[in-house]
């Protein structure tokens, strides 16, 4: 499997604070597939907010590469932390502890060996950037995972379609403050609410469904269907959320984690 290319990584990046939305499909965002396709329209694509899609396209107007240091040591302890998943459940389970243990704010997480071990990743799509206004940006965008969300042939086409997407980073901001989140989605095989509520604990609340661009979903074939809950809650001065959505099937397909450190 062809990884990311540099110019499609170059585009990546995190909105100085990513706000809360209603997910849609990834295919809006950019990536590079196997043989120069391009991603197939599908109403079963993986989820990604459209806060982060709107800022992955503007990256290259408001920052430029930079190769600045991160410490291997630093990088090694995070390791530590959690182990490489080998299923969708393990992979939800690395997400809460990235959330509990407010790993998107230290730089160390994002070495390619960290997120490798986290998120399983073949390429881990991570480009470090200082902003015209003083903000310093770790941004990482992928989607060839290793053997967990294999890339799948749309059958009758030479089309293929990425099984999930991960998109986040970290900001921190010429006044002191940071910001960082992860936005993961996965198009089936995600474990189902009772499931996932087991996994990520938490006093979840429901969010009225808003209207999307891209059409109704398809109609709810099991419970918590389409739904999408939120939790809350604030550690010291850190404030983080959760948010996450589940297919028709009722199989949870997306996860966005939001960390802001005042």
């Amino acid at each position: 499997m062809k990884a990311v290319t540099a110019a499609a990584v170059a585009t990546a990046t995190v909105a100085s604070n990513i706000s809360y939305a209603q997910p849609v499909p990834a295919t809006d965002l950019p990536a590079a597939l196997p043989g120069g396709l391009r991603y197939a329209q599908r109403d079963d694509a993986p989820q990604i907010a459209p806060a982060l899609t709107s800022h992955l396209n503007s990256a290259q107007r408001v920052g430029s590469p930079t190769n600045q240091s991160v410490s291997p040591q630093g990088g090694k302890e995070v390791e530590k932390m959690i182990s490489r998943p080998k299923t969708p459940i393990e992979f939800v389970k690395n997400l809460k502890v990235i959330f509990d243990r407010d790993l998107l704010l230290r730089d160390d997480f994002y070495t390619d060996a960290s997120l490798r071990s986290a998120f399983s990743l073949e390429d881990t799509g991570v480009i470090r950037a200082d902003e015209e206004n003083g903000d310093r940006r770790i941004s990482v965008i992928s989607s060839h995972f290793l053997s967990i969300f294999p890339w799948v042939r749309i059958p009758g086409r030479d089309d293929y379609m990425a099984s999930a997407q991960l998109v986040g980073g970290k900001t921190t901001h010429q006044s002191g403050s940071v910001t960082a989140g992860v936005n993961f989605g996965m198009r089936k095989g995600g474990p189902n609410f009772d499931e996932t509520k087991r996994i990520l604990g938490g006093d979840f609340v429901f969010l009225m469904p808003e209207p999307s661009p891209h059409g109704s979903p398809l109609a709810a074939t099991a419970p918590h269907g389409n739904e999408t809950w939120k939790y809350q809650r604030i550690d010291g001065k850190t404030k983080k959320s959760i948010t996450i959505s589940f297919n028709s099937s009722g199989e949870l397909s997306n996860i966005l984690i939001e960390l802001a450190d005042k």
